[in-house]
């Protein structure tokens, strides 16, 4: 019986190991916009139904592209969906790999964590560390509340992508298209987006006003308002004035889930044969003439093409192939220039306007680094602006090349650029290499100066 005993407890020892959960690493950095630091604060993530906590940590959180480690702890594989840090909690996806180490960042500020700024994985990361360090432009903050009263914010809306809209329910001439390309986005939408329609006229536009609104039409998505000063802070960026009636900048922008605006559509969208009877009887004569026009070249399935985009790294969007469209644009020194004018030499183009961010934000390192270091040429083509309005954009970035006013969008429709920024790069026989719909940054930029060059 004691052999017994004594085998069954040897199989027990060298089973045991087996049934033990494997494990993997995580690794926690800390950055911020800013130098600061991280006071001590407890961590915990949250998988399996419970919260798992991993210590104390704190220290340094240096401005991004800087960040500093503040804890490397052993776990068991698996999924997790929330990180806590002290009292302020956020979604993210953490997989950790049996064997492997996974790196979490989290974006502090003020001694807590930014809504929205936690990135796990190393894609991830890398754009946190962009984010965080100020190549992409924050949307401003933001306290709004939807049509049941409750926050619309960047704590309620981190974790998910955001396709926004300006609109009011008096509306009857492009506002009913955005709601109708809602639609169409909301048949086909992709997990982790959030659309919202966002008032232009608070006064009208109450909580009660659209949820009436909402019913009227069978909308399942949000819509928001607030007070005229909060709604004119958060449509300033994008150069949207309170407007009531037919009277109204039509606009539609995608933020990412972490907060950052990345496109920005401007103008009527195309809406095919897919718009509601509800909404086709609130049109005016005006919106008819919209709806019939066909829009301005852009439409649910190349707002779904963008959401794929910013949803992963950044890739160049390929679209090579093909001669460059030509073109006769006046520039805001009041010269003219043409394609053929350009011949012979590479060719970077990039299509923008001052009430784009993304476009703001990414025009000091096409400044920097085409033309200096590449032997391209850059050509910057103003949408829609007045050429005041486009000198006053460049002025206020130091940046003294004139602009070529696209006054129609003519020029950029022919090039593609139906979402603002735009890149086109143009080999020197005018043809085209490739297209970048988005902001870019340093990475690909890079490699398409390179791809010029050969």
């Amino acid at each position: 019986m004691a052999a017994a005993v004594a085998i069954g407890a040897m199989v027990l020892v060298l089973v045991l190991p087996r049934l033990q959960p494997s494990t993997g690493t995580l690794l926690v950095a800390v950055a911020g916009r800013t130098d600061g630091s991280l006071p001590k604060s407890p961590l915990m993530i949250h998988g399996g139904g419970q919260w798992v906590a991993l210590g104390d940590v704190s220290g340094a959180a240096p401005a991004a592209p800087a960040e500093h480690e503040v804890t490397t702890v052993t776990i068991p594989a698996g999924g997790y969906d929330w990180v806590r840090l002290g009292g302020d909690i956020q979604r993210v996806p953490i997989t950790i790999t049996a064997g492997q180490v996974e790196p979490l960042l989290l974006g502090i500020e003020s001694g807590h964590l930014i809504a929205g700024a936690a990135y796990a994985g190393n894609d991830e990361v890398n754009l946190g560390l962009g984010e965080l360090g100020g190549k992409f432009v924050a949307m401003p903050n933001y306290e709004l509340v939807d049509q049941s009263g409750q926050p619309f914010n960047p704590v309620t809306t981190a974790g998910n992508d955001l396709v926004i809209a300006a609109f009011h329910t008096t509306c009857h001439e492009t506002c009913p298209l955005y709601t109708a390309l809602f639609f169409q986005l909301e048949q086909h939408l992709p997990p982790g987006v959030t659309l919202a329609e966002i008032t232009t006229d608070p006064g009208t536009d109450t909580p009660s006003a659209l949820t009436d609104y909402a019913h009227s039409i069978g909308a399942p998505w949000t819509f928001a308002t607030g007070s005229a000063g909060a709604l004119t802070s958060f449509w300033k960026p994008f150069g949207v004035q309170l407007a009531t009636g037919d009277v109204h900048i039509s606009t539609l922008a995608l933020v990412d889930r972490h907060g950052y605006v990345r496109l920005v559509y401007r103008g009527v969208p195309d809406i095919g044969g897919g718009m509601p009877p509800s909404l086709i009887s609130g049109l005016s004569v005006q919106g008819l003439h919209d709806l019939a026009s066909g829009g301005d070249g852009w439409g649910a399935p190349d707002v779904l093409q963008s959401l794929v985009t910013i949803a992963g790294p950044q890739p160049a969007s390929p679209a090579a192939g093909g001669t460059a469209p030509a073109f006769a644009l006046t520039g805001t020194d009041g010269r003219q220039v043409t394609l053929a004018s350009l011949a012979g030499k590479p060719a970077v183009i990039n299509f923008w306007a001052s009430y784009c961010p993304p476009c703001r934000a990414e025009m000091p390192l096409l400044q920097r680094r085409v033309g200096q270091q590449s032997g391209a040429q850059l050509v910057l083509v103003d949408e829609g602006d007045s050429s005041q309005a486009a000198r006053d954009f460049l002025g206020s970035l130091g940046i003294k090349q004139a602009a070529l006013l696209d006054a129609d969008l003519g020029v950029g429709h022919a090039y593609g650029a139906i979402a603002l920024p735009t890149t086109v790069f143009v080999h020197a026989d005018g043809t085209i290499a490739a297209r970048h719909i988005g902001q870019l940054d340093d990475g690909v930029l890079t490699a398409q100066l390179a791809t010029l060059g050969n």
